[in-house]
């Protein structure tokens, strides 16, 4: 079966049944990212933002979609047919160690439960490995230590950090696949059992 190229559209198709088209994203995509982010519960705000989040700013949608897909990637699901926005992943470099890169999944609530999410890394993961990264850092906010002991047991997270009620998590990627530690983590913050956000730096609007 050939290998689908992750730099041109392709369909996926989900744990539910469901076939999605996954490409990277474009300048031209900041209505889509903005109606489905308009589709997004309050709380699913919270969970990608760590913070109340009404609106993204101007500069907030340019930082998101004019990405150069190097150091800083992104790829939209959207529905075939439709091309509406239904999730996006993305990684973002660490300027101090290209090897690293930070990780942040959305999907709109009524795509939760489908596999979409982990879809999504599946696809990240694969561009990651191409860019020579070679470990995933996120952001959790702490409020399930149990959730937290079972990643630390998987063996291949390290928590590398905590403070302000947030810990940081740093995956090894394997040769193939994705890190085991990463399914549970996508898992857990589709539940709300954990919430997966990457630092992006402060922009202005």
């Amino acid at each position: 079966m050939t290998t689908p190229d992750r730099h041109s559209p392709h369909e996926v198709t989900l744990r539910s049944g469901d076939r999605v088209l996954v490409r990277p994203i474009r300048p031209d995509d900041k209505r889509t990212l903005l109606d489905a982010f308009e589709r997004l519960s309050p709380e699913s705000r919270y969970r990608r933002f760590f913070s109340p989040t009404r609106e993204l700013r101007a500069g907030q949608v340019r930082y998101l979609t004019e990405v150069d897909h190097h150091t800083h990637e992104a790829l939209v699901a959207v529905e075939p047919g439709t091309s509406e926005g239904l999730g996006v992943a993305r990684f973002i470099r660490s300027s101090d160690d290209p090897a690293v890169a930070e990780i942040a999944v959305a999907v709109v609530d009524s795509w939760h439960g489908r596999g979409l999410g982990t879809a999504l890394l599946n696809d990240l993961t694969v561009r990651a490995r191409e860019e020579g990264v070679e470990r995933f850092s996120a952001m959790v906010l702490a409020e399930n230590e149990p959730m937290l002991d079972l990643l630390r047991r998987l063996g291949d997270v390290h928590v590398t950090g905590r403070g302000g009620g947030v810990v940081e998590l740093l995956m090894d990627l394997p040769s193939e696949g994705m890190p085991h530690a990463l399914g549970h983590t996508v898992r857990s913050a589709a539940r709300g059992d954990v919430h997966l956000d990457a630092r992006h730096p402060a922009v202005d609007g």
